[in-house]
Parts: structure tokens; C-alpha cells; sequence
């Protein structure tokens, strides 16, 4: 059956922050706006701060809906939902604020050394309602790890400004991150207004902490075989092991017929010497 707080149930928070993913979904005002769903998945990108605030770092994506939306009309829903162990779905509903990078609010929340390559805002959301349910449908289904390819590109993109930064202090890169803001993260799908003062900021993203974490969980995974990769090579050991019985029956074979002829070759070689009756 489900359930309706006023705050975060203090068991409910721990279990939030065990998941591996979460949910947002928000909405224009418009009627014929388009409703948004993102899933939110980098580890330790949820906060909670009490029991009717929590806040997640934002990262850079090619459409920018949530941000605005919230510009718009703060609503928002966050959900997460069990993939492992008893069924469980839980909704944070309430209102949410944008802080977009560069600004003062951001920087309380996130210093540079502590964000993550990409993040482009802190979303604040107070939370005015708790919905917990039983998720008895959902599917049961097994975390192999952190997917690292928006990290590794987004990298790429704030080299680009660095660099610039330091031949021209103030400014960024073409082809780098702030130039994808400016590309990409202007306005919703609606139009409705995206970031704002990010693109403006004459910031230079750094991460360098969060880089070095991310380029060192790559190395370790390349000293342990994936959950795929062992799948691989044990159907080609299998596949082996069926060669190979296959070849013994080949085998098999030839040496029965070749000891047949031999056989009887041998029998009338020994016939005709006299030395073998039948």
C-alpha cells in the first residue's frame, strides 16, 4: 500500500542514496508543451540536506529541459524506484531552483575541485510531499558499474577551454564546453528559456579531482574483466570444449577405419603366408 509524508522518512533517505539511479520529470505550463522524464545516474551526484531539501548536480546533456522548466514554473517530481533487493518506489515531490555554474550559489554547494566534469547547475528542490509505494512490477536487475562515456567526452571539452583560458585568461575555447552551452542548452524543445548566466560567466570549468578518480576507475577496469567480457570467454570456452570434442570424434573416426583396413589387409597378407586360419 503506498504511503503520504510531509518530509523524508529518515529510512527512506538511507536507502535513496544506496540507489544508483534516479528519476526527474518535469513539465511546461503549456498545454501543448512537452512533458520531460530524465534519468540521473553519476554516483554521488544526490544530496539530501534535511528531511524537505535535497539538491543534485546537474550535468551537461544535448537538451536542457529540467533547467527550463524550473525557470518556468519550478515543478518537479524526483523518483527512484528498487532494481535489487525488496520492491520499492519513492516520489520527492516539490518546487525546484536553478544555480547555474559561476554563480555564488554553485560554488557554495560545489567548488571547483569538487565538481564533476560537465556539471553545468545545482538543482535545488524543497520538498512539500513524500510518496512511497510498492513498485511489485518492476524488474529485478543486476548494477555492473559506473558508465563513464559522458565523463570521458565532456573531458575533452573543458581541455579545450583550459587551454584557452591559458593563452587568454577570461575567455574559452571554440569547441569546448561553454561553446556547447551556447550551441545546445539555450532553450528547451519548447523554447522556454535554459541557461543563462553558465555560458556568460567567463569561468573556466575545471575538475580536475574528479578526473583523476574517473581516469583511475577506467585503469582498474581495465586490470578487471567486465561482467560481458567473462560472458565472452567462457561461450568461447565453451565453443572450445565442442571443437575439441569434435575433433576427437574426427578423429575417432579415421583411426577406427584406418585400424579396419589395416586389419584386413593384415588378415589376407597372413592368409596367404599360412600363418593365419579362419
Amino acid at each position: 500500500m503506498g504511503k503520504v509524508y510531509d518530509h523524508i522518512p529518515a529510512d527512506l533517505i538511507t536507502w535513496a542514496l544506496q540507489q544508483h539511479v534516479f528519476w526527474v520529470a518535469t513539465a511546461p505550463l503549456s498545454a501543448n508543451g512537452h512533458v520531460n522524464l530524465s534519468p540521473k545516474g553519476v554516483s554521488g551526484t544526490f544530496h539530501v540536506v534535511n528531511q524537505n531539501k535535497v539538491w543534485y548536480e546537474d550535468l551537461t546533456g544535448s537538451g536542457v529541459e529540467t533547467i527550463s522548466h524550473l525557470r518556468e514554473n519550478k515543478r518537479i517530481t524526483i523518483m527512484f524506484n528498487a532494481f535489487e533487493g525488496g520492491p520499492r518506489i519513492l516520489r520527492l515531490f516539490g518546487t525546484g531552483t536553478v544555480h547555474e555554474f559561476g554563480t555564488t550559489e554553485y560554488e557554495a554547494l560545489l567548488p571547483q575541485d569538487q565538481r564533476n566534469p560537465g556539471s553545468r547547475a545545482v538543482i535545488v528542490v524543497d520538498v512539500d510531499r513524500v510518496g512511497s509505494s510498492c513498485g511489485y512490477a518492476v524488474p529485478f536487475y543486476t548494477y555492473a558499474g559506473p558508465r563513464d562515456t559522458l565523463a570521458n567526452w565532456v573531458m575533452k571539452l573543458e581541455h579545450k577551454d583550459r587551454e584557452q583560458a591559458d593563452r587568454e585568461p577570461g575567455t574559452t575555447g571554440p569547441g569546448g564546453l561553454v561553446a556547447y552551452w551556447k550551441k545546445t542548452n539555450l532553450k528547451s524543445i519548447d523554447g522556454i528559456p535554459g541557461l543563462e548566466s553558465a555560458p556568460a560567466s567567463g569561468v573556466t570549468p575545471l575538475s580536475f579531482e574528479k578526473e583523476k578518480e574517473i581516469l583511475a576507475r577506467a585503469g582498474n577496469r581495465k586490470a578487471q574483466p567486465t561482467a560481458d567480457q567473462v560472458v565472452r570467454v567462457a561461450e568461447s570456452r565453451g565453443a572450445g570444449e565442442h571443437v575439441r570434442l569434435l575433433l576427437a570424434f574426427v578423429v575417432g573416426i579415421v583411426v577406427a577405419t584406418f585400424y579396419g583396413e589395416f586389419s584386413v589387409l593384415a588378415g589376407e597378407s597372413l592368409g596367404k603366408l599360412g600363418l593365419l586360419s579362419v
